[in-house]
């Protein structure tokens, strides 16, 4: 019916009417490519007050005909040509969106600076930081990368510089660019205190710990992850990552404090109490207090029967040596041999250690058989030497001690 009025009735004032209800039906349908040819008629026709509406209108059916360029040639017609209008004010909040979602928000500040209005510092800022998070919200990382960068470069201490930074990194971090995606936690952490702080101290520490294997930089941020954690999980894992980290550094000293606190928290795993109580068996030996030491390491070994149960097996023995109770001594470096077999640096330690308690008893017979099988048969060329070593002052020691006999 309204197609038949404006082919009937050419000439009449209610034929642009027409052709925008039947624009805007099509529109309500979401018929967006229909309603563009009537917009057109009543834009090319003599002036009349509903220009502007079909300015807006066609600009919306491009918009959502996935023709940005149009649209924005429309709304961009409709500034300038009607500048004082409801409708033109409505174009400016959809322009913007367009520029934002393409990534051009400094197109958008040009074009309102072109047009007399005024944008500031604030809402610059503002506008290239919702650039660069919708396309990490779209999970396009290459993107989001590049938007955070530029807009890192254009406003380094941003109202969300360090909202950017982080967000960045952890692209950076799924990418695994490690470095880069320090560089972002660095600086967040850097700020002091902040919403990322927490999430920004434990990526950096896994970083480093999992995949760079610096476990001086990862003990950096596992330290500040402990003091400043808010999570009761992240404090946790915090603990869990001084403690290895100490271990692997042999800085077994300052474990101590992180492995006592460790040893309180609930839920913690079984691997998690062998290794608080390794290294904490390990501070204490440092400190001559082999007793305590003792009791840690036979902890460790009570519930672990991996490299670390070996470790503790052997601590248990190197003390009873320290301590110069050679049958216990020998004893447990017999139990490292029998029980962990499979680890080769503990059970040839604890093979060096019998030669050691050997030598205390003075029988060099079988300290010397003993250095000189592992001399000849072990795997570790730092051990090996080791033994050649002392078998070379068994030999000595042996040949001395004949000539005071005689």
């Amino acid at each position: 019916l309204l197609n038949s009025i404006a082919r009937n009735y050419p000439s009449s004032n209610l034929v642009q009417e027409v052709n925008m209800e039947i624009a805007l039906t099509y529109i309500s349908d979401e018929k967006f490519r229909e309603a563009i040819p009537f917009l057109s008629t009543i834009i090319q026709a003599k002036d009349n007050g509903l220009k502007p509406k079909a300015y807006l209108k066609l600009g919306l059916a491009h918009y959502n005909s996935d023709n940005n360029k149009e649209a924005l040639n429309n709304y961009e017609a409709l500034i300038n040509r009607y500048p004082q209008s409801a409708e033109a004010d409505e174009a400016m909040g959809i322009i913007k969106d367009i520029y934002v979602e393409e990534g051009r928000p400094n197109d958008y500040v040009a074009l309102m600076q072109k047009n007399g209005k005024a944008i500031s510092a604030s809402e610059a800022d503002s506008l290239n930081y919702s650039a660069a998070i919708l396309k990490y919200n779209n999970n396009d990382c290459a993107a989001a990368i590049s938007s955070f960068g530029t807009y890192l470069s254009q406003y380094p201490e941003g109202v969300y510089a360090i909202e950017a930074n982080y967000l960045r990194s952890t692209c950076y971090q799924k990418n695994k660019d490690w470095a880069n995606a320090l560089k972002g936690y660095e600086y967040v952490t850097g700020k002091g205190l902040n919403k990322y702080y927490e999430k920004a101290s434990l990526e950096a520490a896994r970083i480093n710990y999992f995949e760079l294997k610096d476990y001086s930089n990862a003990k950096k941020y596992f330290e500040m992850l402990r003091i400043n954690a808010v999570s009761q999980d992240n404090l946790l894992e915090a603990l869990k990552g001084l403690v290895r980290s100490h271990y692997l550094l042999k800085d077994y000293t300052e474990a101590n404090t992180a492995a006592k606190e460790l040893l309180t928290k609930k839920g913690i795993s079984t691997d998690d109490k062998a290794i608080a109580n390794l290294v904490l068996g390990k501070s204490q030996e440092i400190a001559n207090d082999c007793n305590a030491a003792i009791t840690s390491f036979k902890a460790a070994a009570a519930i672990n029967k991996s490299s670390w149960g070996a470790e503790a097996r052997y601590g248990i023995a190197n003390c009873y040596l320290t301590m110069n109770n050679l049958p216990a001594a020998e004893k447990a470096a017999m139990a490292v041999i029998k029980e962990t077999g499979s680890y080769d640096e503990w059970v040839t330690r604890s093979y060096i250690l019998l030669g050691d308690v050997f030598m205390q008893q003075k029988d060099y017979f079988n300290a010397k058989a003993t250095y000189e099988s592992v001399a000849k048969n072990a795997a570790i060329a730092s051990l090996k030497a080791e033994a050649q070593q002392k078998l070379e002052k068994a030999i000595a020691d042996e040949k001395q001690s004949s000539k005071i006999s005689n």
